[in-house]
C-alpha cells in the first residue's frame, strides 16, 4: 500500500518511518510526510495515498479536523497518538484501528494488515461515523460499529433496548428483537456508551434508559424494558440504578 505520515513530532515521525521500514516493508511504501493538518491535506490531494497514518493532535489542530476537510477521501486510515483520552474512544467506537504511542513494531504491523484487509468503501463509512462521534458526543442518533465474526455491523446507539454479557462475548438486543453477537466484551461497551444515558445495572446487563418502563422493587430489584424484557439490577447497583432512573 502507499502510505502517507502525518505526524507534527519529528522524532514520533522519524520513529514511525523506521518501524515501517522494519516490519512493514512488504505491505506499505511511505511516499511522503507533512507536520501539520494543511500540509497533510495538499499531500493527501496530491497523492491519494492507499494508506493514512494520522496523529490525533496536529498542533493548534486535530487530524479529526483534517478530515473534515477531506469529505472524499477514500483511503485507509490508521490513527496513532500518545493520548489514551476522548479521542481514543471515539476511534474505537467508530471501529477505526489505532496505535498508541511508543509504537510497538509487532502491534504496527498487525494494524497495517487489519487495514489492508478492509474494504475501502467500509471505511468511508467508518471515517463519516468517527467525524459525527467527535462533533456531537453522546447523541442517540449516532451510529456505531459493531464487531462481529464476519465484519462489522452498523447500528444506532438509540435501537439498542440493553447489552448482555455472554462470556467474552456481547449480545446486542435491538429493537428489531434481533440479537448481535460482538466480539467486544461488556466492559469495552460500557467505556464505548459513556455520555449516552447507559447504566451498568448488573455484572451481565447494560441498559438504555430510553428504553426503561419500569423498576420493581426487590433485594435488587428489577427493570421493565418497553419491549417487556425483565433484566435484573444487582443488589450493589441498586441505589445507582435508582439515582440514574431519577435523574
Amino acid at each position: 500500500m502507499n502510505a502517507v505520515i502525518i505526524e507534527d513530532n519529528p522524532g514520533d515521525l522519524e520513529i514511525l518511518d523506521t518501524l515501517l521500514k522494519k516490519y512493514c516493508s512488504g505491505w506499505v511504501l511511505v511516499s511522503g510526510n507533512a507536520r501539520n493538518a494543511d500540509d497533510g491535506e495538499k499531500l493527501i490531494n496530491e497523492l491519494k495515498p492507499d494508506l493514512v497514518f494520522l496523529d490525533v493532535e496536529l498542533g493548534s489542530s486535530t487530524g479529526f479536523d483534517l478530515l473534515e476537510r477531506l469529505p472524499g477521501f477514500q483511503g485507509k486510515l490508521i490513527f496513532v497518538s500518545g493520548y489514551g483520552h476522548y479521542a481514543l474512544r471515539a476511534i474505537k467506537f467508530s471501529a477505526v484501528d489505532y496505535i498508541l504511542k511508543p509504537i510497538d513494531g509487532h502491534e504496527l504491523l498487525n494494524a497495517v494488515k487489519k487495514a489492508a484487509s478492509v474494504s475501502n468503501l467500509e471505511i468511508v463509512d467508518r471515517i463519516k461515523m468517527l467525524v459525527t462521534h467527535v462533533k456531537h458526543p453522546g447523541r442517540q442518533v449516532n451510529r456505531i460499529a459493531l464487531p462481529v465474526l464476519n465484519g462489522c455491523c452498523m447500528i444506532t446507539v438509540s435501537d439498542i433496548l440493553y447489552c448482555e454479557a455472554s462470556r467474552d462475548y456481547t449480545l446486542i438486543h435491538n429493537r428489531e428483537q434481533k440479537n448481535i453477537c460482538s466480539s467486544l466484551n461488556l466492559g469495552e461497551y460500557e467505556e464505548m456508551l459513556t455520555g449516552y444515558d447507559f447504566c451498568r445495572v448488573h455484572h451481565s446487563f447494560l441498559v438504555n434508559r430510553e428504553h426503561v418502563k419500569q423498576y420493581i422493587k426487590g433485594e435488587g430489584g428489577e427493570l421493565v424494558l418497553n419491549d417487556n424484557t425483565v433484566v435484573p439490577v444487582s443488589r450493589r447497583k441498586k441505589n445507582e440504578v435508582l439515582e440514574w432512573l431519577a435523574g
